[in-house]
């Protein structure tokens, strides 16, 4: 989790408790709610500007589609190599 060890987050979690104490909770509420607004916000924007893009003419969609993973494994069943034929004798001289 953002490359912090187990003795960072509790070091961290030690310095909120110091600095808050009984109003943990509810700063942990607070910040959850914020991060939640936050999403929708940017969730609105996004869908906002894709739209406007749309509108203007612009393709936004990726260039290729995107690729599923089990596309390759439902298929793979079907693909087989061409046939090797080997060489044939050079005629005698």
């Amino acid at each position: 989790m953002f490359g912090l060890g187990p003795l960072e987050i509790v070091v961290i979690g030690a310095l909120a408790v110091m600095l808050y104490g009984k109003k943990l909770p509810e700063v942990g509420r607070s910040v959850g709610q914020s991060i939640a607004e936050l999403r929708k916000q940017w969730t609105t924007i996004s869908r906002d500007l894709d739209v406007s893009a749309h509108l203007e003419g612009r393709d936004v969609r990726p260039a290729r589609p995107a690729r599923r993973f089990d596309d390759d494994v439902v298929g793979a069943g079907s693909v087989s190599a061409p046939r090797f034929d080997p060489p044939a004798d050079p005629p005698a001289a």
